[in-house]
């Protein structure tokens, strides 16, 4: 082999070895989730979308209900490692048992859930568990997988009034898979943990809802967009706590916030 051969082969190791060298100690951070988009897109992915959901649907714009709300959210973000979206929490004027959770970090909590609950800290679980969903991108991830990006993107850029409302309604008519779900729980659970509420109040919360009588289990929107399973309702029933743990009550009157209610 010729010299010249020699030292290109001695420059190419080289450069392999600082390669190597380079990424070995660079500290350097792998978005692994596919579903992330830049947080300007989203946001305007989310503006549009907002805007058509609110259309069929009154919300309740009420200072101490707000309150309420804010306290249980900021218990449950100051626990949080990382915190993706400023929030917006969104009560809805309906009879349905339902929350979902939209784009950039908004929430939607419908009143009939709200009546359902049995007390803050059972509001604080289900509110975990979708702050759960919007962190691990699970509302793009659905996105994706039913119509594609690009084509949601071209829809709401492109103004169509008649489809932006059709893929408003996807927010609230499409369940999130299994996977997701459990991710979710997952994620409350730790999270309810890290906060001082018990996490077993999720488990209290889907048994009582499978408790009530076949016909009105079909027509749980909660149930139709957060399937339930054995699995799922025992695990949040047998979550395990340290020793140690002791819940810390939110300091919010139970019987007021609903009769704040309209």
């Amino acid at each position: 082999m010729s010299g010249k051969i020699w030292k290109e082969l001695l420059i190419l190791l080289a450069i392999f070895g600082l390669i190597w060298i380079a990424f070995s100690y660079y500290n350097y951070e792998i978005d692994a989730n596919p579903f992330a988009i830049k947080a300007e897109t989203e946001q305007e992915m989310a503006d549009f979308m907002n805007e058509y959901m609110l259309q069929d649907f009154e919300t309740v714009d009420q200072a101490p209900l707000d309150s309420v709300l804010g306290v249980i959210m900021t218990r449950l973000t100051t626990h949080m490692d990382t915190v993706s979206y400023d929030y917006q929490i969104h009560v809805i004027r309906d009879s349905q048992i339902n929350a979902f959770t939209s784009l950039n970090g908004n929430i939607y909590i419908f009143t009939g859930l709200i009546e359902e609950l049995g007390s803050a800290e059972e509001l604080a679980v289900i509110l975990a568990h979708e702050i759960g969903h919007a962190e691990q991108k699970h509302v793009i991830e659905k996105i994706a997988k039913t119509i594609g990006m690009e084509a949601f993107f071209s829809i709401a850029t492109g103004g169509d009034a008649v489809l932006m409302s059709e893929l408003a309604k996807l927010g609230i008519s499409t369940a999130f898979d299994r996977k997701n779900e459990e991710a979710a729980d997952d994620f409350a659970l730790e999270l309810a943990k890290k906060s001082k509420i018990n996490p077993r109040r999720l488990g209290q919360f889907f048994i009582r809802l499978k408790g009530k009588n076949s016909t009105a289990l079909d027509d749980l929107e909660f149930i139709r967009t957060h399937p339930l399973d054995s699995d799922r309702i025992q695990k949040s029933s047998d979550y395990k706590t340290p020793n140690s743990f002791e819940e810390k009550p939110l300091n919010i009157d139970w019987d007021q916030v609903q009769q704040m209610l309209p």
